[in-house]
């Protein structure tokens, strides 16, 4: 994936959003795994690259939705 590359560029948005506490680190790095995958499969002509980056578009619009659960505290 290159850097100008929308799937890529979802991929990087929803990690940074996941590590900045943004939004749920557990969906945001299942749906990042998705967004990857669908690179994989362009890579291997089983996927065209508008289609990977609707499925892209998709997981990242599906990512930010869920917020993250707050942190229990620590049992001392």
């Amino acid at each position: 994936m290159s850097p100008g590359d929308p799937v890529a560029a979802a991929a990087a948005r929803i990690k940074a959003a996941w590590e900045s506490g943004r939004i749920c680190p557990l969906s945001g790095r299942g749906l990042r795994a998705r967004v990857l995958r669908a690179g994989r499969l362009v890579r291997a002509g089983m996927l065209s690259p508008a289609e990977a980056a609707a499925v892209a578009a998709e997981a990242e619009n599906v990512a930010m939705a869920f917020a993250p659960l707050p942190v229990p505290p620590l049992d001392d």
